[in-house]
């Protein structure tokens, strides 16, 4: 396997992790399209909605420290 095999590899997982964890769209209301992009290629690695709320009754967004 090539090196840049598999840091691709390792950054799909990552990406793959990320967007199940922050993702959280229900399918109502307001959302924001949350996509996860490789800055080396370019590439979108994952894609995932966000839910907000307009008048503060709903949910709050959930803010993701980067981690190592």
């Amino acid at each position: 396997m090539t090196a840049e095999l598999a840091r691709l590899g390792a950054a799909q997982a990552k990406a793959d992790a990320l967007a199940a964890s922050v993702g959280d769209w229900d399918g109502v209301g307001p959302r924001l399209l949350v996509p996860i992009i490789d800055p080396e290629t370019n590439t979108r690695l994952a894609t995932c909605f966000v839910s907000y709320c307009v008048d503060g009754a709903a949910r709050p967004l959930r803010l993701v420290e980067e981690s190592s």
